[in-house]
């Protein structure tokens, strides 16, 4: 059965990135002609990867993006410029190729995948790259409740882990990334608790807010972080 422990030994088992090999792209890529490192950040990405998969880096041909949607309770506090009913229709885009994400994907070749994991509305529609793994229909208000219980906070990372490993065999790389309004919120949050920032370091407008939403977004959030005793 999948519980805390498990994803605690999942962890466990992670290996740490492979030193030599990022030894063998630098020397690699310093043999060239051309100025060293002059290529900047991407040679860092190119280290990056060699530490990962090991080098000589293999082909890594087949791409795939998985894109998770979900709202956030916190919504109901005013800290989105956006209205809830954004979500859907924005990961709808996204699936048409007509938002950013849809058509970088395609003019790259990447495979794109929309996960609802938790937005409130669905969408109306069906695509054969929107796959629907549902933990609940949006999360709680975190400002007067818990967001998730941990049985569902659990079930979300686990749906993560499955998703990439049911297409392990299928692709050599993988993204991600998520969709959600208020998302900011929910991930100030957390970043704000592990930290210890500066709240206005941490906090921005997301999507756009005024001023007097920007102040009520880190008034919450430093509200919540206290009540839950998230710097204890």
């Amino acid at each position: 059965m999948k519980d805390i422990n498990f994803l605690f030994d999942l962890i466990s088992k992670i290996e740490p990135v492979d030193s030599s090999a990022i030894k063998a792209a630098q020397t690699e890529l310093d043999r060239k002609m051309k100025p060293k490192d002059c290529l900047g950040v991407l040679e860092e990405i190119c280290k990056k990867v060699a530490s990962i998969y090991g080098y000589p880096i293999k082909k890594l041909d087949r791409k795939c993006h998985i894109l998770v949607s979900a709202d956030n309770g916190v919504i109901e506090e005013g800290v989105s410029s956006c209205p809830i009913e954004y979500t859907p229709i924005v990961s709808e885009a996204m699936l048409n190729n007509i938002a950013c994400i849809g058509i970088f994907t395609k003019t790259l070749g990447v495979d794109l995948n929309v996960v609802d994991i938790g937005m409130k509305n669905d969408i109306k529609r069906e695509y054969p790259n929107l796959i629907h793994r549902k933990v609940k229909r949006g999360t709680n208000n975190f400002y007067k409740e818990k967001a998730m219980s941990m049985e569902e906070c659990l079930q979300a990372i686990f749906t993560g882990i499955d998703l990439i490993n049911e297409r392990a065999n299928d692709y050599d790389i993988f993204s991600n990334g998520e969709m959600g309004i208020a998302n900011t919120t929910t991930s100030s949050a957390l970043l704000y608790s592990v930290t210890r920032e500066n709240i206005d370091i941490v906090v921005g407008r997301g999507g756009g807010l005024s001023d007097e939403g920007l102040s009520k977004k880190k008034k919450i959030i430093v509200e919540a972080c206290e009540r839950y005793g998230t710097f204890d």
